[in-house]
């Protein structure tokens, strides 16, 4: 899908080009600015996923318009890694002059395989700018 739509516009786009509403795809893509394969895909995609258009009342389902899971590898880092890492540079006086890399193999030592680069991922998130990830 060309555009990144949220959950209510394609609920709109889906009661617009159901029958009961009488729209064609053009007057849907003039009433909420999408384009015409957009319309249609994500009409098709809530039918293939359960949508009767002729149900009366019309029932539209977060499950017919959500997104889709996505793929990808799941993130290593837990929570737990998280604060453990944070920690590591708050509560130590010397905590901001240790690298990415040591503040990792004090994890590890603590059972928490985690990377070097991951440790710098987590404390850039948390707000800290100068982590080194090696010496």
């Amino acid at each position: 899908m060309a555009h990144n739509t949220d959950i209510a516009t394609r609920a709109f786009v889906v009661t617009l080009k159901s029958p009961c509403s009488g729209k064609t795809t053009a007057q849907v893509s003039d009433i909420t600015g999408l384009p015409k394969n957009t319309i249609n895909y994500i009409y098709a995609r809530a039918i293939a996923r359960g949508f009767d258009p002729n149900q009366r009342p019309m029932v539209i389902k977060n499950c017919y318009v959500e997104d889709a899971p996505r793929n990808g590898r799941p993130t290593k880092r837990t929570q737990e890694m998280k604060k453990a890492a944070i920690a590591k540079v708050l509560h130590n006086p010397y905590g901001r002059k240790k690298t990415c890399a040591e503040i990792a193999s004090e994890l590890a030592s603590e059972e928490m395989v985690i990377s070097p680069t991951s440790v710098s991922r987590i404390l850039k998130a948390a707000g800290f700018r100068k982590a080194k990830v090696t010496n």
